[in-house]
């Protein structure tokens, strides 16, 4: 899937938190975009299928990717 389509359901999900409230977003991955907000708060959002995706902040992602507990 397209980062842009990742996106687009992170925006479908998440209206609060996206929109004027994005400063920028980025690729982070296969599936999956980093999001940076207007207030400096940064997030992972992973989208596989409408039952497979996670929304997460940055030390959560890395604590994940570390094999660490949530």
């Amino acid at each position: 899937m397209v980062h842009t389509d990742v996106y687009n359901w992170f925006a479908l999900y998440f209206p609060n938190y996206a929109g004027e409230n994005v400063d920028k977003w980025f690729p982070n991955g296969k599936n999956s975009i980093r999001v940076r907000q207007t207030n400096g708060q940064e997030f992972i959002f992973t989208y596989n299928s409408q039952k497979d995706w996670r929304f997460e902040t940055i030390n959560s992602f890395l604590s994940s990717a570390k094999g660490g507990k949530h």
